[in-house]
């Protein structure tokens, strides 16, 4: 048993990022006791003591959730090089979110009884897995997302890099030099893949008038007579009941592809519109669907729920999303033993979405990466419990970051690395090799809509045979 002791302020935030380190993440128990005390100490029965700095949980109650309590931009750096720890991470120059001055010979004291170290863990830990920064800064993008551009991640450089799970490295390495019996949690590096149904036919669900546009745009825009009269031969067909022809009907491929690999994709999938085609032109009750929820459930993956547009601020239309995803299923004989899923457009709001999928009943959600710009957002490729920072109250839905979706890579709007050349392949392959490091978990997003693309095929395949 771990003994930590805490200051008494910020209690509930302190018991909250104490809990995941420690115990979900290392899986080490812990008994916590609050002192009249500054930073955080830690022991274990005998006479050796590791103490850790606390900056974000010092601030006064007063700037708490203020731009004032913000890091301190440019971050200091910290030369892991320059101790004598021995500890696995992306680089050796490691970003100080809070904590003391990495400079000062007082930053890092180690002895074989005593540890003194200047990084605050807990509380950066705190700042980037409940999203602390989003709650304070104002920008926006179009679609009323927090951009990864206005992030601190971002801005200092290391989106790129799960400092988070650093972070944990260093705590680690500070425990076994103390305690080298201590034993953690073994992790096993694994691939989720999701794949968010905004479309799952092209034709099935589309008139006459479709029809007409998208033979305008091959004749007027990509000057492609050939493509009109394949379009119109797949829309007949398509119309006439054979739904294989339809090109955005990729399940069986994904999950072929899935099951080669021993992986289970999760179809995540639209139940109402709140904001009209924005949110897709299919009704989860057609008979289409509910084959297509009997297929997925029968080959073994998994069905979720993509909330529709207007969702991520609106409780009472989460749950009535989840409540018809849950109806239809149990319709159908479904039965699952978690429920997740990721919101529409990635559209959040911190951390209001969370209490949303809490309140609804759902077990996880997967929406927290940038659209922008790929990496880890919440700083970490582990899943974790969530916590309301308003409330100040931990929360029993799990997050589990989103670290890459395809088009954020692919696409002219964001990143722009296209399909030519192996840039959107080496980035997407960096993220995963990343989470390797550390065991974690690479989350991907490919929507069953961009399987039609033979270079998108191609690209989606090597990353998941990639070691």
């Amino acid at each position: 048993m771990i003994n930590i002791e805490i200051p008494n302020n910020y209690e509930n935030e302190h018991r909250y990022i104490l809990s995941v380190m420690f115990r979900e993440f290392l899986g080490l128990d812990i008994q916590i006791q609050v002192s009249d005390r500054k930073g955080v100490l830690i022991t274990q029965n005998d006479y050796r003591q590791l103490f850790i700095a606390d900056g974000l949980f010092n601030i006064p109650s007063e700037q708490w959730l203020q731009p004032v309590s913000l890091p301190q931009q440019p971050l200091k750096v910290w030369d892991l090089a320059s101790t004598p720890l021995r500890v696995t991470t992306v680089k050796p120059q490691l970003p100080v979110i809070y904590g003391n001055e990495p400079g000062d010979p007082d930053f890092f004291r180690q002895s074989e009884e005593q540890i003194y170290l200047g990084l605050d863990i807990f509380g950066s830990a705190f700042f980037m897995l409940t999203r602390y920064e989003e709650v304070i800064k104002p920008e926006r993008d179009q679609h009323d997302r927090f951009p990864a551009t206005a992030s601190l991640a971002y801005q200092e450089g290391f989106l790129d890099r799960p400092i988070i799970n650093e972070y944990l490295e260093i705590l680690w390495a500070c425990l076994k030099h103390l305690w080298p019996g201590l034993k953690r949690k073994p992790r096993q590096f694994q691939t989720y893949i999701s794949h968010d149904v905004d479309q799952p036919f092209k034709y099935a669900f589309a008139g006459i008038s479709n029809l007409v546009k998208q033979c305008g745009g091959h004749l007027i825009k990509r000057r492609n007579p050939g493509q009109v009269l394949n379009t119109i031969s797949q829309w007949t067909q398509v119309k006439a009941g054979n739904s294989n022809s339809d090109p955005c009907n990729t399940f069986d491929m994904i999950m072929d592809i899935s099951e080669k690999h021993n992986l289970k994709s999760a179809f995540y999938l639209i139940t109402d519109h709140s904001a009209g085609t924005i949110d897709g032109d299919y009704s989860i009750d057609h008979p289409l669907i509910r084959g297509l929820l009997r297929k997925i459930h029968q080959r073994g993956h998994e069905i979720g729920l993509h909330t529709s547009y207007n969702t991520y601020k609106d409780p009472a239309q989460t749950k009535r999303e989840f409540e018809i995803l849950k109806q239809v299923c149990a319709e159908e004989g479904i039965q699952q033993k978690y429920w997740g899923g990721r919101q529409h457009f990635l559209r959040w709001k911190t951390p209001n979405t969370f209490n949303n999928w809490e309140n609804a009943g759902l077990d996880y959600d997967s929406t927290l990466s940038f659209p922008d710009v790929a990496g880890f957002r919440c700083g970490v490729c582990y899943e974790f419990s969530t916590f309301d920072i308003k409330s100040r109250q931990p929360l029993k839905l799990r997050e589990r970051p989103l670290i890459v979706m395809e088009c954020t890579v692919i696409d002219q709007r964001y990143m722009n690395l296209g399909l030519d050349g192996d840039a959107a392949l080496q980035t997407m392959a960096k993220y995963k090799q990343r989470c390797q490091i550390f065991n974690g978990d690479f989350t991907l997003l490919w929507h069953n809509s961009r399987f039609v693309d033979q270079h998108e095929i191609l690209l989606y395949t090597e990353l998941i045979s990639l070691l």
